[in-house]
């Protein structure tokens, strides 16, 4: 082999030798040092806010870490504790409706202003104003540790004037939460109100043939 062939190979073999080194660089780099989006998804693993992922382990968290708000008893929502005063316009599944209208005895706006409480201790999980007929609604979610099917409810205000509470903020039963008022001028002053055994659906329609997740108010509540 002359020397400019041996010179060839040589430089043909380090080429081959400096490859495969920047190989296992960056194969073992690569393992050592993930990429942001690598470290991003292992972050959301192991930072507490991202889990767990199922709805009620989160509240599981919330909750365990504030016991004094898990439900033990249930009141109506207006004249408390029993719903002095108050009136069931609307019953629950009448004409497909999934909760229960309550007014004033007066009729009317007569209740426009009114006090709306919390039914039991309680997570605001939603504080907002919807279109098309709802204004504004609050959403409460209970962990009823004592119920034998299930172990978190959830109860839905509707069509209030006033909302005194935000979104994760934590409340008694009996607190004032919002007032009476009238969907933003679409009905008369009532308020709509849902339980849930299924927690955090959708708004929903208010009417619906499928029941599946909601109870009925008043039973609900006289009984527990």
């Amino acid at each position: 082999m002359s020397h400019h062939q041996k010179h060839t190979s040589f430089i043909l073999i380090s080429s081959m030798i400096f490859a495969f080194t920047m190989l296992f660089c960056i194969k073992n780099n690569n393992a050592i040092s993930p990429s942001s989006e690598q470290e991003e998804v292992a972050s959301a693993i192991e930072e507490p806010s991202f889990y767990p992922t199922t709805t009620e382990s989160k509240y599981e968290v919330i909750f365990a870490k504030n016991p004094t708000y898990i439900s033990n008893q249930f009141d109506f929502p207006v004249g408390k504790p029993d719903g002095t005063n108050y009136f069931k316009a609307q019953e629950f599944g009448e004409s497909k409706h999934l909760g229960e209208d309550w007014n004033g005895i007066g009729g009317g706006n007569t209740d426009l202003g009114d006090p709306v409480y919390s039914v039991s201790n309680g997570y605001v999980t939603f504080a907002e104003h919807v279109c098309c007929g709802w204004g504004n609604i609050v959403r409460v979610v209970h962990k009823f540790p004592d119920h034998p099917e299930y172990p978190y409810v959830e109860s839905f205000y509707a069509h209030l004037d006033v909302m005194n509470v935000k979104e994760g903020e934590f409340i008694q039963r009996g607190q004032l939460l919002g007032t009476i008022g009238t969907a933003d001028g679409k009905y008369s002053a009532h308020l709509h109100l849902e339980m849930r055994n299924f927690i955090d659906m959708g708004v929903g329609p208010g009417y619906s043939d499928d029941t599946f997740g909601f109870l009925v108010p008043t039973d609900f509540i006289e009984k527990y």
